[in-house]
């Protein structure tokens, strides 16, 4: 395995490969079906999910991204 450095301004370059208007054109059924046929993917159980919590709105806005930077 090979570890690769980068600088800052180059992770702020990187643009991702997702196409954002494909997936905002999917369904939430075709989202969880493609979920389901991904051996990577571990979806939670609905025992599971009652586990999560809500984050504060302090950690939400530690994480949001400031569009102004």
């Amino acid at each position: 395995m090979t570890i690769e450095r980068h600088t800052q301004e180059e992770i702020d370059n990187t643009t991702g490969r997702t196409n954002p208007e494909r997936l905002k054109n999917k369904t939430d059924e075709e989202i969880e079906e493609a979920a389901k046929s991904d051996p990577d993917s571990a979806l939670p159980t609905d025992e599971e999910l009652k586990q999560f919590k809500r984050p504060s709105e302090a950690q939400r806005k530690r994480f949001q991204k400031d569009d102004n930077s």
